[in-house]
């Protein structure tokens, strides 16, 4: 090889995540972090296409190297942060804190690195790296619009590709699908004293706990059913919202939750079957129930004996000196959109990330450059060494 891991300048990764990390860019608007973004792969030697197909929300393509008929991989990141405040980013005691460090801007100057390193060793790849920066992923802001749209409507190809967060000491080999639901009970009429309610009248309250209740079996239900490398299918509800006065019979009642489901399923069939039974519930009671569910993530499932499950092995192997396990989860990435996207096996690889959407939020910068050089190492393994 004509660079090595000794190339990695670990003081130019912590500038760039510092540069990256300065710059605003809460779900919704990523206008400027996208800019700085394109302009830092085209200094390190990429040709890059920007596209906005959702207003102010760029989504970058970079190429590196030259379509000469070898293996391409891609590499993703997302370029929005969760819009919680945080204090001023700051280098301190082996860490950069700041909103966007580890989730994920760490990742996206990880890549600008490696990058960096190919262009100036003058290394020829026989393929050719993809980066595709995208700004719509932190829901209930963001659910993938501008990656899903990205690839509708542009042809991407790879032979293999990496989500750069998500997994850092396991390679995921599968992921539940996610899908929010808000189900609302309404009943005719105002709201009224208890005590002068027309006898039958129903109760969006006890509706809404029969639903609570029917969520529960079916999680019973769904625990007969275990997914390979996951785990279960499940319900969640998390916030109850009904009634103002101890008094009062209330006219509506509201659930969230999360919906994750397995992933050779579809979110339509998911959507379909809980509206059915919830348009049961509506006619048994005379009242009206509303679903509205949104899609967050499709799961996924890769080929565990794939040829890039093997060569992220090997590269975490010689870097981290570790076995790299093989897992599935239940948490979503946008692995799920370019797995089932392309048809190609997507990988998720980057620094630890237990502190993201966290009060405090950091990266370790010794988490940094191992990424640099596992990703250093994964090029090698799937696109060189299977080209000599």
């Amino acid at each position: 090889m004509v660079y090595s891991l000794e190339n990695v300048n670990i003081n130019r990764v912590i500038s760039d995540t510092l540069d990256l990390v300065h710059i605003p860019s809460a779900t919704g608007n990523t206008l400027d972090v996208a800019a700085r973004y394109e302009q830092m792969l085209r200094e390190v030697g990429c040709t890059v296409e920007r596209y906005e197909f959702i207003p102010n929300n760029p989504t970058l393509v970079a190429v590196y190297g030259e379509d000469c008929g070898g293996k391409s991989i891609l590499f993703n990141g997302h370029m929005d942060v969760v819009p919680l405040a945080h204090d001023r980013a700051e280098v301190k005691d082996g860490r950069i804190y700041g909103r966007g460090t580890c989730d994920m801007k760490g990742s996206l100057a990880c890549i600008l690195e490696v990058v960096r390193i190919l262009h100036e060793t003058n290394t020829v790849l026989p393929g050719k790296l993809i980066i595709v920066a995208n700004s719509l992923h932190e829901s209930p802001g963001g659910r993938g619009e501008d990656l899903y749209a990205l690839t509708s409507q542009i042809p991407l190809k790879a032979d293999m590709a990496v989500v750069m967060e998500g997994a850092s000491v396991d390679c995921t080999i599968a992921q539940l699908g996610s899908a929010t639901f808000e189900i609302t009970v309404e009943r005719e009429g105002d709201t009224c004293h208890q005590l002068y309610a027309a006898p039958n009248t129903p109760h969006p309250i006890t509706i809404a706990a029969e639903i609570v209740r029917l969520l529960d079996q079916w999680n019973i239900e769904l625990e007969k059913e275990w997914i390979e490398d996951i785990g279960y299918a499940s319900f969640f509800v998390g916030s109850l919202h009904s009634g103002q006065f101890y008094n009062q019979l209330p006219k509506q009642a509201v659930l969230v939750g999360v919906r994750r489901y397995d992933p050779h399923h579809k979110f339509e069939n998911v959507e379909q079957t809980l509206k059915h039974r919830m348009n049961e519930l509506a006619e048994q009671h005379g009242v009206q129930i509303h679903l509205d569910m949104l899609k967050v993530r499709d799961g996924y499932r890769i080929d565990k004996h794939s040829s890039a499950v093997a060569a992220l092995q090997r590269a975490v192997s010689q870097v981290r000196k570790i076995n790299l396990p093989l897992v599935g989860k239940k948490v979503v990435t946008d692995a799920g959109i370019l797995a089932n996207a392309l048809g190609v096996p997507v990988l998720c690889c980057g620094p630890d990330q237990h502190t993201a959407h966290g009060d405090v939020e950091y990266v370790e910068i010794n988490e940094l450059e191992i990424t640099v050089k596992v990703y250093l190492k994964l090029i090698e393994e799937f696109m060189l060494n299977d080209a000599t």
